[in-house]
């Protein structure tokens, strides 16, 4: 993934008009909002404290990129994020925090680090969902964990594969490895996600680092990728392929102590295909094997499994809504489905004629909006 996406039509359409006052001392003011401002530079105020419960923050973008904000653990877990902020838009972050001290990463992740100390004990739990039946909702929560574990195991046993076949020496069987190892990764993307510097060792690109491909942090997926596609040859590629695969053993460790969080699992449906509309149909994720119809795939899958998953809460919550999900799934599976081979896998990217990826972008951004809705169906919004 890239650590900064473009913008979606869905955030294009949020106002810039709502603002926050704060003292200027980063403590949170009456209400317990705060307002942080993030950019290229980092985040100003650099500190802040709140106390324990609920906050929101209200999130100005002053740099000139596309931007984010997070909330991250001392064991790097993210706590709650917002992305693909637009420069000068403002937007609002509901969340809930625990006492104690936290990062904040502010525009993106190699600009300095902002520092959050939350007072007080443990947050006062959640109030029990209005709109849908606590027990259903964590017993899809479980069944998606349940999946997550799988893809992790399965993660694990593909990128031994892929590295062994690296280490080998042997080329056409790294290359054709490549692809089917990225898959499950692909699918839990979500999930992989709230662990930041796991994230960036195995799965950021080139443009994502300051010193670009040359630069010592570009390392995993694409490092690897690049000099097997581009490069041709292995050579080199031992202490890559073993940090890539050590990366992936802590990421199982990390996914089996984690506990989901149901508005993770529901907005990760719509973030998987909202990182496809904006940065992978642009043939930039695999730009050396040309493999992104894979990714895309695993993207879809995963965002289904989700849906999937919530489908009974769904069909008895609101069926029209269900059904249009399944129409724009549909639609865009459709499409994909004209690359695939017989062998399983897909046709390289720059097969999808110029109608067809105008069709898919379009049909992705119909998707992405609908699934943008479902946290907020669901009472997880905040």
């Amino acid at each position: 993934m890239s650590s900064v996406r473009r913008p979606t039509l869905a955030l294009l359409a949020v106002s810039a008009a709502v603002l926050a006052c704060q003292d200027g001392t980063g403590a949170a003011p009456s209400g317990d909002r705060v307002a942080v401002s993030v950019s290229e530079s980092g985040c100003s105020p650099s500190t802040v404290t709140v106390p324990s419960g609920p906050v929101t923050f209200v999130v100005t973008n002053a740099g000139t990129e596309t931007g984010e904000f997070e909330i991250v653990l001392a064991d790097t877990r993210v706590i709650d994020e917002v992305e693909n902020i637009v420069p000068g838009f403002v937007v609002n972050m509901s969340t809930r925090v625990d006492g104690g001290t936290y990062q904040m990463i502010c525009g993106n992740t190699q600009a300095p680090k902002g520092a959050l100390t939350v007072t007080g004990g443990a947050a006062s739990s959640l109030q029990p969902n209005a709109v849908v039946d606590q027990a259903k909702l964590d017993a899809v929560r479980d069944g998606y964990a349940t999946y997550v574990n799988d893809q992790v195991t399965d993660l694990v046993a593909k990128i031994g594969a892929f590295t062994a076949a690296v280490e080998s020496g042997d080329l056409a069987e790294a290359k054709a490895l490549y692809a089917p190892a990225r898959i499950p990764w692909e699918r839990i993307e979500p999930i992989a996600e709230l662990f930041p510097d796991l994230d960036q060792a195995i799965d950021f690109r080139e443009e994502d680092f300051d010193g670009g491909v040359e630069d010592p942090g570009f390392k995993g997926f694409h490092k690897i990728e690049k000099v097997l596609f581009k490069d041709g040859t292995t050579d080199g590629l031992a202490p890559l392929v073993a940090e890539l695969r050590a990366n992936v053993d802590e990421l199982k460790k990390r996914v089996d102590a984690l506990v989901i969080d149901p508005r993770v699992m529901a907005r990760g449906a719509g973030e998987l295909i909202e990182e496809v509309a904006q940065s992978k149909m642009t043939g930039e994720e695999d730009r050396y094997s040309q493999a992104d119809l894979v990714s895309i795939d695993a993207n879809v899958d995963g965002s289904a499994r989700i849906v999937d998953g919530l489908r009974p809460i769904l069909t008895d919550l609101d069926a029209p809504y269900l059904a249009k999900l399944d129409a724009a799934g549909k639609a865009v599976e459709e499409i994909i489905a004209r690359y695939a081979t017989t062998d399983g896998g897909y046709k390289p990217f720059d097969a999808i004629t110029a109608d067809d990826l105008k069709l898919l972008q379009a049909r992705l951004a119909d998707l992405s909006e609908l699934l943008a809705e479902l946290p907020g169906r669901l009472g997880l919004a905040a």
